[in-house]
């Protein structure tokens, strides 16, 4: 009898044990999201902080990365802002990106982001020329 009620209360704690960690990696997975989005949306801000007025202003750069290997996009930044502090919060934005695929195995599409020829302004934001 005791071994039986031992039995049960060990399959109990197991079965607990792993439901938490379920939800936990599940938590931890959001979480990293979430932080990618908001280091992503800063990114943006810092870009789109000058109304895109005169082309010579305008640069792009590769942000991202694929699961599959390449950027995930291109960002166009006014020259206007710290252009190294923006550059390097890119790079890292990428890093954490890359990481965050190989840590949760995350998977894309495949397909090559092409890459832009120029930034040209309309209606005050850079759109990009191909």
């Amino acid at each position: 009898m005791k071994r039986l009620f031992f039995f049960l209360i060990s399959a109990m704690l197991v079965t607990s044990f792993m439901f938490s960690c379920t939800d936990k990696k599940e938590s931890m997975q959001s979480d990293d999201q979430a932080e990618l989005e908001k280091r992503y949306q800063e990114i943006v801000t810092l870009a789109n902080q000058y109304s895109c007025e005169n082309t010579g202003d305008w640069k792009f750069t590769a942000i991202g990365s694929k699961a599959c290997g390449g950027a995930s996009g291109y960002i166009a930044y006014s020259v206007k802002i710290d252009e190294s502090s923006f550059l390097k919060k890119v790079d890292q934005f990428t890093k954490m990106q890359a990481d965050y695929n190989k840590k949760w195995a995350a998977y894309s599409d495949c397909a090559l982001v092409v890459q832009p020829k120029g930034v040209t302004c309309d209606n005050g934001k850079p759109k990009f020329t191909y």
